[in-house]
């Protein structure tokens, strides 16, 4: 008997997107299942996506929005009880082909060690390139995956001027993406393909962090129980960022500070941070604030 895959899309107050998701992927042949989970929206979403359920799409409602994190965990755990083996964690703005995805579940088959697998992220920015399903050309140093590093590291990587003065001390260098499937600490969390036993057996997304931090929180939990993660170089897939959250949080300051509160989490129960490097943390964040303001991310 074959593995089970469905896919776990979380929607917020975005059901115009997350509907045009269901829509596109739902007639993929690797996808067993579609599992949206409404987040407590407080817009009309659960109404619009419950007109839709039936058939391979089944419709979860949160009782209470407790974040990202939470939403997926809700779908994984759903997955799990329907005894299906492979999850698919999808944002609703995260474009991806049905040779994509089944070229991610034939990799994951064939590799049993890997617990989590994804394609290469590129960005609206990157145009044609998104369309070049064999091509490795825009598999940049950074652009898709990441390490899991230390406190400073990771505090250089969060500022906007830093993060480019640094970035070959900070990411992989390009020569490591040039297998087929590279090993790496954390992907994306945009979209990934997870083994649902490992990934609960890790403990799944931390439910303390209400958004952001998620990939460094979840390598580190899949690093404790010796599980692998990878990155598929041949496949890649669009994904239009902010296109769900830019609606809920709007001003760039707003999702900063959201990426803050999680930086801080992750800082102290992940990285052991104590008193001294969070106070020098709280410095940098205000002026990556500043930054922001300044060129117009406060409006």
């Amino acid at each position: 008997m074959r593995e089970r895959t469905a896919a776990v899309v979380v929607n917020y107050n975005d059901s115009e997107t997350t509907l045009a998701q269901i829509r596109h992927i739902r007639d993929y042949a690797a996808l067993d299942r579609i599992i949206v989970v409404d987040n407590a929206s407080t817009d009309r979403s659960l109404a619009a996506l419950r007109a839709v359920a039936g058939g391979k799409v089944t419709v979860l409602a949160a009782k209470r929005n407790d974040g990202y994190g939470a939403g997926n965990n809700l779908g994984i755990r759903y997955a799990a009880k329907k005894g299906i083996q492979y999850a698919l964690i999808a944002n609703p703005d995260a474009e991806f082909t049905a040779s994509c995805l089944a070229a991610l579940v034939a990799a994951m088959r064939a590799n049993p060690a890997i617990a989590v697998l994804a394609p290469v992220q590129v960005n609206p920015s990157h145009g044609k390139a998104a369309e070049l399903p064999g091509s490795r050309a825009n598999v940049l140093s950074g652009a898709a995956a990441f390490p899991l590093r230390t406190w400073l590291p990771d505090l250089l990587e969060a500022g906007p001027v830093a993060r480019r003065l640094f970035t070959p001390l900070l990411h992989y260098p390009k020569s490591h993406y040039r297998a087929k499937l590279a090993p790496v600490d954390c992907v994306p969390g945009s979209l990934l393909l997870v083994d649902i036993e490992r990934f609960l057996a890790a403990g799944g997304y931390d439910e303390r962090v209400f958004l952001y931090e998620e990939e460094y929180i979840l390598g580190q939990r899949l690093r404790r129980i010796g599980a692998e993660t990878a990155l598929l170089t041949t496949e890649r897939y669009l994904h239009r960022h902010a296109a769900s959250i830019g609606k809920s949080y709007r001003r760039a300051l707003d999702r900063q500070r959201l990426r803050e509160r999680a930086m801080r989490f992750y800082f102290r129960h992940y990285l052991g941070c104590g008193r001294a490097k969070l106070f020098f943390t709280e410095l940098c964040f205000a002026l990556i604030r500043l930054e922001i303001f300044l060129t117009g991310g406060g409006k």
